[in-house]
C-alpha cells in the first residue's frame, strides 16, 4: 500500500510540474547587465547571439583576469520569491557564481595552447583582456522536486519531469581591454539542460548548469584561439553519464 500511495504522490507532482511556467527555449533575453546591441546569431560561433569588434588586434592579448561573476539580476527576479525559497537561494547563486568564474580561470590553465596567462590583478595593464560575466537565468525545478521529497525518482518518473518542466540557465560574457576599458567582444547564450535519462547531478538545482558553465568555459577558449574563417561548433544537449 505504501508504494501504490507513493506512486500515486509521483504521479499527482508530475501532473502539477507540468503546469509550472516554462520558459521556451530560443535566444537568450536582454537581461540589463550588458548593452546587446549589434549583437548577431552567429552560425561560426558557440553561442547563440554574438558581437566582436571589428580589427582587433587578438594577437597582442596575452593575459586574462576573470572578474566575479555577477548575479544580480537573477536575484532581481520575482521568480525566485515565488518559489519560496528567496533565503536559501542567495546561498545557492553564490556557489554557483564562483564555481562559474573558478572553471573559466582552469578552463585557460588547462588549454594546451597555453595562448593566455591567468592573472588576478585587475589593475588597467596592457596586453590584459578582462572577462566579465553575467548568470541571467537559471530555473530551479530541481528544488521543487527536492522539497515535494520525490527524491529519489527513476527512470521514467525522472524523464517524464525532465521534458514536462525542462531547466534552462543563461549567460552573458563580456571581453574588455583592461587598459582602456573598451568592449572588444559580447557574447550570450541561453541553454536547456542536457538530454539524461538518470542522473545523479539531476538531484540538484544547479547541477545540470554547472555541466553547462563547463561547456561555455571550454568554448570561450576556443573561442579566442579560432583562427580566421574556423567554425566553433555548439554544446551537445546530450549526456548519457549517470555521474
Amino acid at each position: 500500500m505504501r508504494s501504490i500511495k507513493h506512486a500515486r504522490d509521483i504521479l499527482l507532482w508530475l501532473f502539477v510540474v507540468s503546469f509550472l511556467p516554462v520558459c521556451a527555449a530560443g535566444e537568450p533575453k536582454p537581461s540589463g547587465f550588458m548593452d546587446q546591441k549589434n549583437m548577431i546569431l552567429r552560425g561560426d560561433l558557440p553561442f547563440e547571439t554574438a558581437w566582436i569588434k571589428p580589427g582587433v588586434k587578438w594577437q597582442l592579448y596575452q593575459k586574462v583576469v576573470i572578474l566575479p561573476v555577477d548575479t544580480k539580476h537573477l536575484m532581481d527576479s520575482d521568480f525566485w520569491q515565488e518559489m519560496g525559497r528567496s533565503g536559501e537561494i542567495q546561498g545557492d547563486i553564490a556557489k554557483l557564481a564562483k564555481y562559474t568564474r573558478s572553471v573559466f580561470e582552469q578552463a585557460f590553465f588547462a588549454d594546451p595552447k597555453k595562448r593566455f596567462k591567468v592573472t588576478y590583478s585587475t589593475l588597467p595593464s596592457s596586453g590584459l583582456l578582462r572577462v566579465e560575466m553575467a548568470l541571467t537565468e537559471l530555473t530551479p525545478n530541481k528544488v521543487l522536486m527536492k522539497a515535494a521529497g520525490f527524491i529519489p525518482l527513476y527512470g521514467l518518473a525522472v524523464k517524464a519531469v525532465n521534458q514536462t518542466n525542462p531547466s534552462y540557465v543563461s549567460i552573458e560574457i563580456l571581453l574588455k581591454d583592461a587598459r582602456t576599458g573598451e568592449i572588444l567582444a559580447k557574447f550570450a547564450d541561453r541553454k536547456k539542460e542536457p538530454f539524461t535519462i538518470v542522473s545523479v547531478d539531476d538531484f540538484s538545482w544547479y547541477g545540470y548548469a554547472e555541466k553547462r558553465v563547463d561547456q561555455w568555459s571550454v568554448k570561450l577558449v576556443e573561442t579566442l584561439n579560432r583562427k580566421p574563417g574556423e567554425v566553433i561548433g555548439k554544446s551537445s544537449s546530450i549526456d548519457l553519464k549517470p555521474w
